[in-house]
């Protein structure tokens, strides 16, 4: 069978040890079916993964045996960070810059966000189920939503950049990053940003690139710019 992965708060390389509990217990033996002497793979959000081998279940928690450590490569070298605007489709956005690697995802109001909650538990889950499914070791932080100048400020600590829908020159490919400091992506909602909003960004040291001539939709400029983002990295 493939090997399952599974996030662990109980893992103890040293004593080649971990303990499954709550709902991965509950997916481990009632969803995926494991059992004694089947392998799994555990990971403890430290960037490795452990190879092992279940060596007892009991009513509430799986133990099993670590048979091997191996680092895993999937996390970017250097951290990206995404700032999305509020809207409809920020489930889809959140579950797709997981998959891409995104390391934090800071959600905003803006003017024209639409919606005026964030669901955190249920992004929280799509991150955890996200990162299962793509192989990462380390899980993406959610953090509260923010105002979009609270956003633009605190991104102006590192490289701060817009996709702008109405920019055409600018090409992320020119973009001078040969320094340490944290890449922060910004995707607004559905109806992108207002002119004011931009102007406030340039004024906070953020430039502005072009996703090219066509308007896309949320989850596809998303997909678009942290693409074109890891490829400027050398991550994609």
């Amino acid at each position: 069978m493939d090997l399952k992965r599974f996030f662990s708060e109980e893992i103890d390389y040293p004593n080649r040890k971990a303990v499954l509990r709550g709902e991965e217990f509950v997916h481990a033996v009632k969803v995926t079916r494991h059992k004694i002497g089947y392998f799994l793979i555990l990971s403890g959000n430290d960037g490795y993964d452990y190879y092992a081998k279940v060596s007892d279940i009991t009513s509430d928690a799986l133990y099993a045996e670590i048979t091997e450590r191996i680092l895993n490569d999937s996390e970017t070298v250097r951290p990206v960070v995404l700032y999305a605007g509020v809207g409809k489709d920020l489930d889809t956005v959140v579950q797709k810059a997981v998959e891409l690697g995104v390391k934090k995802i800071i959600p905003f109001f803006s003017e024209r966000t639409n919606i005026d909650k964030v669901n955190l538990l249920r992004l929280k889950k799509i991150v955890f189920e996200s990162s299962k499914q793509c192989g990462r070791s380390c899980l993406a932080e959610i953090a509260e939503p923010v105002t979009f100048k609270q956003a633009a400020e605190d991104a102006s600590s590192g490289h701060a950049i817009m996709f702008y829908e109405f920019e055409r020159e600018s090409k992320i490919s020119s973009a001078d990053w040969n320094d340490e400091k944290e890449i922060n992506v910004f995707i607004g909602a559905e109806g992108g940003f207002s002119e004011a909003e931009k102007n406030y960004f340039l004024d906070k040291g953020g430039k502005t690139y072009t996703l090219g001539k066509r308007i896309l939709r949320v989850a596809t400029a998303v997909v678009s710019a942290l693409t074109l983002v890891l490829e400027k990295l050398g991550e994609a």
